[in-house]
């Protein structure tokens, strides 16, 4: 009966450090969380207008779609943004999606706490989509963030036009 029991243990030894060896493979393909809610969903979005900046946010597939009807000449009045985001001060993190507008628009992307003062947290960039669907990708550090209640969106109010946006992620670069 030992000899049996030594027998089996041996022939299982292999098995168990082959089975610890493969562990990282799995770990390295798991993926980043990402910390926004689905693009071409409304509910996911904000869609804010302020005095007569008019606009209406819609959905075309996979995309969400911002038009920008009427603009007051402050670039705030039409925006667009995810709320409640986690962010951390000191972090890094990678922001991509697709964009287009069939319109010559600018278009700010950009990060802020989701209450009074606002202020940016370390992502301003200006865009200037094209026709066509064309990939961005930005990375920035998180500054001067408020527990849990941080944002990501668009500045939509300083051209009128139309812009898509799809397949949208956030996460944070490790």
């Amino acid at each position: 009966m030992r000899f049996l029991l030594c027998t089996v243990l041996l022939l299982m030894a292999p098995l168990s450090t082959w089975a610890a060896d493969e562990a990282p493979a799995d770990d390295a393909k798991t993926e980043t969380k990402n910390l926004l809610k689905p693009t071409n969903d409304p509910e996911s979005w904000v869609f804010e207008l302020n005095d007569a900046g008019k606009g209406e946010m819609t959905v075309d597939g996979d995309a969400i779609v911002f038009h920008t009807t009427e603009t007051t000449g402050t670039d705030w009045h039409v925006q667009a943004y995810q709320p409640e985001i986690d962010l951390k001060d000191d972090k890094d993190y990678l922001v991509k999606f697709q964009m287009k507008s069939a319109e010559p628009v600018e278009v700010l992307l950009v990060s802020g706490i989701n209450e009074e003062d606002w202020h940016e947290v370390g992502l301003h960039e200006s865009l200037s989509p094209t026709d066509e669907f064309k990939d961005y990708e930005f990375e920035f550090t998180a500054h001067d963030t408020v527990d849990k209640n941080n944002r990501i969106g668009f500045v939509l109010g300083i051209d009128k036009g139309v812009v898509s946006v799809k397949d949208m992620t956030l996460t944070e670069k490790e």
